[in-house]
């Protein structure tokens, strides 16, 4: 079915539907509600619903328009008719397509990727918000920038001011679209700011062309000039690696018409990385992947080596240590487009792009005014992160975790994301609400029942949390308030050392890492991870806070399952070719008495324990641990524990 002819057909039904109920016009043309939604939500129009309308109203877009009319009535003009709009120079009416086709991207961002001066397009856009056909949102994320930036959306004058029908349908500015892209904006302005570097590395210097996903893998596909693309997949903090595999799965099963050149797959942290590298597999011999941290990315720029191209093969096990460039892989799409079999099967991804739908409708005024990425500043993000990955801090605890802010100056923030219903207060406690979780899990295109699922702090009729990970935590409190206790000193010390700089502080349900050995896969759990560079030095550490597998039968057990992982050589893999040191922190002395004569067997195994007791008085960082035989007994401090 032609496209025009489509959307007509679902204009004419939205109209039927507004006069006479959803009920009332499965009935008059004969078909169930559900072929109704499949066709509207779905995109499946069948065969029996078209017939049936172009039957009645005509089979002809014209024809189908002209009834679509009449049943709204005259008094009812078409959406893109209501607006007036004043006469456009050509300068601004390129500036306004532009907005239309990168909606919520900055000056910054549009001047970068399309090739412009930001002085000039600054001047443009500030005469466009005063005729009232495109407003600016301001915008705070601290991997950008330390101010606010404007991001700039059309209005439905705008939309009307271009004079093309069929913008809502060919560019992501409906009201649905606006309203899904605000709900990701964090999530779009890191992708804009990869495209802007991926145009910044392009050597040909011509215009980038930015599509968003609705739905499927992919976050955004980037499109050079020459018909280069490059996919991008991004893994937020609330996607979890299983979600992440499932998308990677769905890329393996396409073929290859449906793949871009390159496909980047940009990850939170480099325990995210290390997973999915491990995950990706080629789908073809066209098609190439590679795997970043993205705060790598965009602080070392596109000629920093920070990528790891998939070359291996799941079956492999390579060294995770990044070895190509953004610049690289710019060039090796370059050079996979000028393949003679691209030319014989030239791509096909329409699957990954979203048009604007039957019931795309025009932006409403103020519809973005509520949107909370724009109503929050970089630290009430940073604190709303803190509270889904250590749920159940007290105020102090985020005080340290958020880099030592007074407690008045935390209160602040957890009263601005109360005050928004994003958080709330357990006793001493904070957790995020459901309508918090929702927001994160948009953000970061996971699903939003899942993160109920797991992390709902709304209480069940017996009195407990219903999220299951969240309940988890809570029937041990004593455990998770000392790892918390661990983790909020650890960070204040490392933010007040002139020598220390921590990296990557993962929580329990992040710091997981499985792995194959003799033909069986296995899993270990730590309690926390986390990287600590000392005078650009960097370890890796996994953190076990123990207190129950204290006694000469259990802590053999527990150890047992890092001794199997370092007989792996998966250990030195994973973490850049060097093993991590695996700490072990005990509430008595016995009971690290107890794990340092059990350690002391396994001497392939960096293990290191501290008590609570030393830990309080020296801090993390400081002479509170101690090595197993043969090592002197004395406490050192901890970054002194990987040199032995």
């Amino acid at each position: 079915m032609e496209r025009e002819l489509y959307y007509a057909i679902g204009d004419y039904l939205l109209a039927h539907i507004e006069r006479h109920g959803h009920a009332r016009t499965a009935e008059a043309f004969g078909v169930s509600r559900h072929t109704l939604w499949r066709f509207l939500e779905r995109g499946q129009p069948g065969r029996a619903l078209p017939r049936a309308v172009m039957a009645r109203a005509g089979d002809t877009p014209r024809k189908l328009a002209a009834a679509t009319r009449a049943l709204r009535g005259d008094a009812r003009p078409a959406p893109l008719e209501c607006v007036r709009a004043p006469r456009l120079t050509q300068a601004l009416h390129e500036t306004l397509l532009l907005v239309c086709e990168t909606p919520f991207a900055s000056v910054e961002d549009l001047s970068r990727i399309k090739r412009l001066p930001a002085s000039s397009l600054r001047e443009r856009l500030a005469k466009l918000r005063r005729m009232g056909l495109a407003e600016a949102h301001p915008h705070r994320l601290a991997m950008l920038s330390d101010r606010p930036l404007r991001r700039y959306v059309p209005t439905a004058a705008g939309v009307a001011a271009l004079g093309d029908d069929d913008l809502l349908y060919h560019h992501p500015v409906s009201r649905q679209w606006l309203r899904l892209l605000a709900e990701r904006l964090d999530g779009v302005a890191l992708v804009y700011e990869l495209a802007a570097m991926i145009a910044d590395a392009d050597p040909e210097e011509d215009p980038v062309r930015v599509e968003h996903c609705r739905s499927g893998p992919y976050d955004a596909l980037i499109t050079l000039s020459g018909g280069r693309t490059l996919g991008v997949v991004r893994q937020g903090a609330m996607l979890s690696s299983a979600s992440l595999r499932y998308r990677l799965r769905t890329l393996e099963r396409q073929d290859l018409q449906q793949l871009p050149h390159v496909t980047l797959i940009a990850t939170d942290s480099d325990q995210d990385t290390r997973r999915a590298v491990r995950a990706l597999r080629e789908p073809s011999g066209f098609h190439h992947s590679a795997v970043a941290t993205l705060g790598a990315v965009i602080g070392q720029g596109a000629r920093a080596r920070v990528w790891q191209p998939a070359r291996y093969g799941r079956g492999n096990t390579p060294v995770i240590e990044p070895s190509s460039s953004l610049a690289w892989l710019v060039d090796l799409a370059g050079r996979e487009a000028e393949h003679p079999v691209h030319r014989v099967m030239p791509k096909r991804l329409w699957a990954w792009r979203s048009a604007g739908g039957a019931r795309a409708a025009p932006p409403v005024p103020g519809d973005l005014s509520g949107a909370v990425a724009t109503q929050l500043g970089s630290a009430e993000k940073r604190m709303l992160d803190l509270l889904a990955a250590w749920p159940l801090c007290t105020t102090e605890q985020l005080a340290n975790l958020m880099g030592g802010l007074t407690e008045r100056r935390a209160n602040q923030l957890l009263r601005a994301l109360r005050r928004l219903g994003l958080a709330r207060r357990e006793g001493e406690a904070h957790v995020l609400t459901d309508e918090g979780l929702a927001y994160l899990a948009r953000r970061d295109r996971a699903a939003v029942g899942t993160a109920l699922g797991r992390w709902s702090a709304e209480h069940t009729p017996d009195g407990l949390y219903a999220g299951t990970a969240l309940r988890a935590l809570a029937a041990q409190a004593e455990h998770q308030r000392g790892l918390a206790e661990f983790v909020s000193m650890l960070a204040l010390d490392a933010r007040y050392s002139r020598d220390h700089t921590l990296l990557d502080l993962l929580p329990t349900h992040r710091s997981q890492i499985t792995y194959r050995h003799d033909e069986t896969n296995y899993a270990i759990h730590p309690d926390a991870s986390f990287q600590l560079g000392h005078k650009d030095e960097w370890t890796w550490y996994l953190l076990e806070y123990e207190r129950r597998a204290v006694t000469p039968r259990r802590l053999p057990e527990r150890l047992a399952s890092y001794a199997r992982y370092f007989r792996s050589g998966r250990a030195g893999l994973d973490h850049g070719g060097r093993p991590p040191m695996v700490l072990f922190v005990f509430e008595t002395e016995h009971a690290e008495e107890v794990f340092l004569r059990a350690a002391s067997r396994l001497p392939d195994v960096p293990l290191a324990s501290a008590t609570t007791e030393s830990i309080g008085f020296d801090g993390p960082l400081g002479a509170a641990w101690r090595l197993p035989a043969p090592f002197a007994p004395e406490r050192r401090r901890l970054h002194f524990l990987a040199r032995g």
